[in-house]
């Protein structure tokens, strides 16, 4: 969802900070690109960043000294409605998953016009990685003609997936995780429940912006309700098959990257490594059990497994959830049995 339109003035997030002033300084010195690939993981901000870059080189007012758009100029006013004639955010059309050819040649129009208001022309892709090819073609010529003052933000996830003639032509911004503290600061401000913001943390891999995401769709307690159900198919008191049915409808993506977790825990117990480095504690004596009826490589596999199917689900992939969970749990389960 964009953020362009909400009618506030947008300003990075904490972590963002030496990437803002170093992207600031090289306007300031005459020396931005014309293209960047902004590039991060899920839930660390990268969107925001270029939404809020965006914001800050179309606001009008003698701001440039400063690191934050007035918010009061016609340009803030344009870009906080949505309709600032000069900026275009490029995505993906329901119910198509990827950008395509139309969309690219829109831009490519776009991109030759003078800007309306006599500064930039910007142009965000969000997720860049899912152009189809020929769309990834027809937006090459304009990386390599770009019109005056227009500025390209490519906002990707899996920059690797992009053509290597795109990558050539960008400039790379590179977003990581913030560190723990960082990250706990900033989600503790955001939550009611502070006690909930490691766990949080720890399922959403340290990103905060996925962690607050889990705080609002209430998926602690989906967690506990898995950890729950996966102790009961071990004891025999439910079947894959009926384990299944019953998650069917849930977040799939998020259920195989819960269960690939657990089995990497079972690969460090397995191979006997620190316990300290095992992520889910409050799973350990259940890893341990499942640790020493199967062995490193057969958890490996399994672990693999997940991570796949997970990805070809990212991908767009319309494969079975039912027959893919019931799987799952099955190869599970052939771990100790």
């Amino acid at each position: 969802m964009s953020d362009v339109s909400s009618g506030r003035v947008l300003y990075p997030y904490p972590w963002q900070k030496e990437q803002w002033q170093q992207t600031l300084a090289m306007y300031r010195a005459n020396r931005l690109a014309s293209g960047y690939l902004v590039c991060g993981q899920e839930g660390v901000g990268t969107l925001f960043f270029a939404q809020a870059l965006a914001a800050w080189l179309l606001c009008q007012s003698e701001h440039k000294n400063g690191d934050r758009a007035c918010g009061q100029c016609k340009g803030c006013q344009l870009m906080m409605s949505g309709n600032h004639p000069d900026f275009l955010m490029v995505e993906p059309q329901a119910p198509s998953h990827f950008i395509k050819i139309g969309q690219i040649r829109a831009l490519n129009d776009f991109a030759r016009k003078t800007a309306q208001l006599g500064g930039l022309r910007i142009i965000i892709l969000h997720p860049a990685e899912v152009m189809n090819v020929n769309a990834s073609n027809a937006l090459l010529k304009s990386l390599e003609e770009p019109g005056n003052e227009t500025l390209f933000l490519l906002v990707t996830e899996r920059s690797h997936d992009l053509l290597p003639t795109i990558r050539s032509r960008c400039q790379s911004l590179s977003f990581g995780r913030p560190d723990q503290q960082q990250a706990i600061d900033w989600l503790s401000k955001q939550v009611d429940d502070i006690g909930s913001v490691n766990d949080l943390l720890r399922l959403a891999a340290g990103n905060p912006l996925t962690a607050l995401a889990f705080d609002k769709e209430g998926v602690l307690q989906s967690y506990q309700r898995l950890i729950n159900d996966i102790k009961k198919l071990f004891k025999g008191k439910t079947t894959p098959a009926e384990l299944a049915k019953q998650w069917e409808k849930a977040d799939v993506t998020g259920i195989l990257l819960w269960l690939a977790n657990w089995m990497k825990d079972v690969a460090r117990l397995s191979l006997r490594c620190d316990p300290s480095r095992v992520q889910n504690k409050d799973m350990q004596a259940f890893l341990g059990y499942v640790a020493k009826k199967s062995s490193a490589r057969s958890v490996v596999e399994v672990h693999d497994w997940l991570l796949e199917q997970r990805h070809y689900l990212l991908e767009g992939s319309n494969l079975n959830r039912l027959l893919l969970l019931e799987t799952a749990f099955c190869r599970y389960i052939d771990l100790v049995f």
